[in-house]
């Protein structure tokens, strides 16, 4: 019979769906919470079985710094400038609505510093286009927040509500009009299109708009609020990759 040690011996060595590389601490420590989360549910039920298990991977700093891939400001404008090379081969009218979803991404991930997660379910009831603002509900932490567009991001969500997403021909009501797999697609177009050679991913936009914000003299207060991390700790991590990059 197996037990919850051996799924977790398990996960530790099988590979990752979508590579050859083992499973990031990061999703294995999801995982670990995820059972637990479910033993402490079942316990609270009077059921007979083992109390969470606290099991963690932890990760010293200089672990943790060389996990975040962080764009420089110029190559974040290369690959929004690549956007127009996106889709070529296709009939305009569905060129348009396609480069519009991937500068979208863009502008969501790194222009608000959403986690893809955040994307993939934001509705339209939730974007406030008069405030310039975006209401993320049950995030990480199952916290909500605000997070600020800008003028120009504000514009292009606006297009995109009512120009482009009706070419999806999609019926629910969240703004991201394709499945959440849908955004590595588009995130490994732009990598190619963008000839950056560097293999960045969704999460790099929301690493690089933060040591953006700190670069140009935000708070880590106010950083924290804006990628809704729970603790400074999580936050202050960007404090010590930009004094490295400086040494």
């Amino acid at each position: 019979m197996l037990t919850i040690d051996d799924y977790f011996n398990h996960l530790q060595i099988r590979k990752s769906m979508r590579g050859e590389k083992a499973l990031s601490i990061d999703h294995l420590n999801k995982s670990f919470d995820a059972v637990d989360k479910f033993l402490e549910f079942l316990n609270q039920m009077d059921c007979d079985v083992p109390p969470p298990t606290n099991y963690r991977i932890l990760q010293t700093k200089a672990e943790q710094m060389q996990k975040i891939k962080a764009l420089s400001k110029d190559e974040i404008q290369t690959i929004y400038h690549s956007v127009p090379k996106l889709f070529s081969g296709l009939p305009f009218k569905e060129i348009e609505p396609r480069q519009a979803l991937a500068t979208l991404i863009l502008d969501l991930c790194y222009g608000c510093g959403l986690r893809k997660s955040e994307v993939y379910n934001l509705l339209i009831e939730d974007i406030d286009l008069d405030k310039k603002i975006l209401f993320v509900r049950q995030a990480k932490g199952y916290k909500d927040r605000y997070v600020p567009m800008s003028e120009k991001i504000n514009e292009r969500v606006k297009m995109f509500i009512y120009q482009h997403r009706k070419a999806f021909q999609v019926t629910h009501k969240r703004l991201f009009p394709l499945y959440k797999e849908s955004m590595y697609y588009y995130i490994k177009q732009l990598r190619t299109a963008s000839g950056l050679g560097k293999d960045f991913a969704l999460h790099s936009l929301r690493h690089s708009i933060a040591t953006h914000l700190l670069q140009n003299g935000m708070t880590i207060e106010q950083i924290a609020r804006f990628l809704g991390h729970s603790s400074l700790e999580s936050t202050q991590i960007y404090t010590h990759l930009i004094n490295k990059d400086e040494q």
